[in-house]
């Protein structure tokens, strides 16, 4: 899958603050209303337990950031909370996309331990900070905007909105590099904590709606978990049969299996095998139209929707020849070395498939008769001398 395609699969997250400005239109979609002073610890709460069940610290940190936050307001530790919010909003977006760039270990691990106290530091030094020299909101802020920022705005809001895009702009290129759907929701809540400043949205409304986001994330992750073969990227075999389920009147299925797979990992390594994996996956999805599965080991999947039978064997013979030709450099890897075999870096090697392709058809009109069908098809490519296409009679 494209690099452009990747990140825009996990957009659908970020991209529900787009209906944001519709609030001021719609009464019933306005973040203002979220004024159950419960909610934030419902929802933040849920998504800290659920991130411990995920094994996502990056989750946690942010639900805990977000807890102290709340916390602190509802006990009243952030004096002139009106006026000093948004600066408090501001150093949360910083710590959240310092988050974002981090690496996703288990929520009790020493690390995220670390990250969070290391977040509890800088809460109490702040009320330090703030018993010592007074508000940080009177210390920071900056006397002059734009006149199309500061129109109607305090002028405090200066430092904070800078600090916040900063933020926000470091965690979408974190976002582009690494697309998913923690990442996904960690910087819808950045963007998030910049709309409330903008628009001064009360910290109820804010937490809820972040707490809201993580959830969302972590439901995303699941779904990744349940759907997504992981060295891939492609749909799994659980997908492939939910989808089976209801494939639609007119498709062609296709079985494409790697010649001498087995020969490939004894011979290079298991290493080896999974770049093999990699650019196999990465050519069938970018030359077929329909929906591709990784089946299992070394064989995959593919849907095609529609009657033209003549366009899909076409389509499937050229993506064999495509990945006869492609060429495959191999790269060195440390678990070669360890294993004592030879360098073989930047060596060139012939990969081939086998396809099995088969139509539903009046014979073949249920779901698991077209599976078994491009079966027996892909071994008779196989049988017949492999690197070819068999269509089922």
């Amino acid at each position: 899958m494209p690099s452009y395609l990747q990140w825009l699969r996990f957009f659908w997250l970020p991209g529900l603050l787009l209906v944001l400005p519709l609030a001021q239109y719609l009464p019933w979609m306005d973040l203002g209303h979220l004024y159950n002073q419960q909610l934030p610890f419902f929802l933040l709460g849920a998504a800290l337990v659920l991130s411990v069940l995920y094994r996502s610290s990056r989750v946690a940190l942010a639900a805990g950031l977000f807890l102290l936050l709340y916390t602190a307001a509802s006990l009243e530790f952030l004096p002139e909370q009106t006026q000093g919010l948004p600066l408090y909003l501001a150093l949360t977006s910083l710590n959240l996309m310092l988050i974002t760039c981090a690496r996703d270990r288990s929520a009790l691990s020493f690390i995220a331990l670390a990250w969070l106290l290391v977040l509890v530091a800088q809460g109490a030094g702040i009320l330090l900070l703030q018993e010592c020299c007074g508000p940080l909101s009177r210390q920071f802020a900056l006397e002059s905007l734009p006149a199309w920022v500061s129109e109607g705005r305090d002028a405090s809001l200066a430092l904070p909105l800078l600090v916040c895009v900063v933020a926000s702009a470091g965690a979408f290129i974190v976002f582009t590099l690494y697309p998913g759907p923690t990442v996904a929701g960690l910087f819808s809540c950045t963007l998030l904590l910049c709309y409330g400043i903008w628009n001064g949205l009360p910290l109820v409304s804010i937490v809820s709606a972040a707490g809201l986001f993580l959830i969302l994330s972590l439901l995303g992750a699941g779904y990744e978990f349940a759907f997504r073969d992981a060295l891939t990227g492609l749909l799994s075999r659980r997908a492939f049969y939910y989808h089976m389920l209801a494939p639609g009147r007119h498709y062609s299925l296709a079985m494409i299996d790697i010649d001498h797979f087995k020969k490939l990992n004894d011979r290079f390594g298991h290493q080896t095998g999974d770049q093999v994996l990699r650019m196999v996956a990465s050519l069938i999805n970018r030359y077929t139209t329909g929906r591709v599965f990784r089946f299992g080991g070394e064989e995959f999947a593919v849907v095609i929707p529609g009657r033209d039978r003549a366009a899909a064997e076409k389509a499937l013979g050229d993506l064999r020849g495509k990945i006869a030709a492609y060429p495959m450099r191999l790269r060195a890897t440390g678990r070669l070395r360890d294993r004592m075999i030879p360098s073989r870096s930047g060596q060139q090697i012939k990969v081939t498939v086998s396809i099995g392709l088969a139509h539903r058809e009046k014979p073949l009109k249920k779901s698991d008769a077209v599976l078994k069908a491009a079966d027996l098809a892909l071994y008779k490519a196989k049988r017949c001398g492999r690197n070819r296409l068999c269509v089922h009679a």
